[in-house]
């Protein structure tokens, strides 16, 4: 039923539930942004505020004399582009290969690939650190992005999406007209897949913006910290300056902000497209 023939008290209830949904998800970011304006002695107090104030540009200094955020904060950039870019290349050819191509063992290959993402990640992370050891990868870039630039889920991700985005028609019809396999993949399957492939960019950069659990474990010197490793390392035993990381907190929740307000059509476009499918 099209919301244009309801009743106006039904109107007013859809309103009040989607305004109540989106204040639960807006409130732990606007909290973060009162935090971040206040010292650390002022956010505990009681009755507590619910405006900013006037302590941001002060908090921000004594991060800087503190940790080298800026620092962190390029690595922390460098990683994740380099980690996006990738994984949506990689993932995205796996994908419409698997989706595509007619090859022996394929399905027991792809088999595999979802049993790694069955296998949760601290099960691999010994083996794994190790061989990082062996190569020489320890507190490295390429130890920290390689080892996560092909994720299972996004090649399983990126078959589907190419199998119901590509018609087989499509392909076939190229390769008549004499065109070979890499421009069929960049001039056709590519821009097909471009709603799909933000979707997954999105997803990817989440993970490996805000990821700590690798980093802590595979990152030595503080030149190599990342954003999260760096907020990690100001926490104490017995105090924690939560206005600072509060600070940190908010300076690692803007790019991801950017990212899905100029990606956003892509995305909403990617379910839209699954939903009638």
């Amino acid at each position: 039923m099209s919301t244009r023939y309801m009743p106006i008290w039904q109107k007013i209830i859809i309103l009040v539930v989607l305004l109540f949904i989106a204040a639960l998800f807006v409130f732990p970011l606007w909290w973060n942004v009162i935090w971040a304006t206040w010292s650390n002695s002022e956010i505990f107090q009681f009755p507590p505020v619910f405006l900013p104030g006037p302590h941001l540009a002060d908090n921000f200094a004594r991060l800087q004399e503190r940790v080298d955020i800026w620092r962190a904060f390029m690595n922390s950039v460098i990683v994740t582009a380099t980690t996006v870019v990738g994984a949506c290349f990689f993932c995205t050819l796996a994908g419409f290969g698997f989706a595509k191509y007619r090859f022996r063992l394929r399905n027991f290959l792809f088999f595999l690939v979802l049993l790694t993402f069955a296998v949760p990640g601290q099960i691999t992370v010994v083996p794994l650190f190790i061989i990082m050891v062996r190569i020489g990868w320890v507190d490295s870039f390429q130890g920290l992005i390689i080892p996560g630039l092909i994720p299972s889920f996004g090649v399983f991700f990126m078959r589907v999406s190419a199998e119901t985005s590509i018609p087989d028609e499509m392909l076939e019809a190229a390769r008549i007209d004499g065109a070979n396999e890499l421009r069929i993949f960049f001039q056709m399957a590519v821009p097909a897949l471009l709603p799909s492939i933000a979707t997954l960019a999105i997803l990817i950069f989440g993970g490996s913006w805000g990821s700590l659990f690798w980093p802590l474990i595979v990152l030595r010197s503080n030149e190599m910290f990342t954003l999260p490793l760096i907020l990690n390392s100001i926490l104490g035993s017995y105090a924690n300056p939560y206005d600072l990381l509060m600070v940190g907190s908010l300076l690692m929740l803007l790019p991801p902000l950017i990212l899905f307000l100029f990606m956003q059509r892509f995305f909403i476009k990617s379910i839209a497209v699954a939903g009638t499918r």
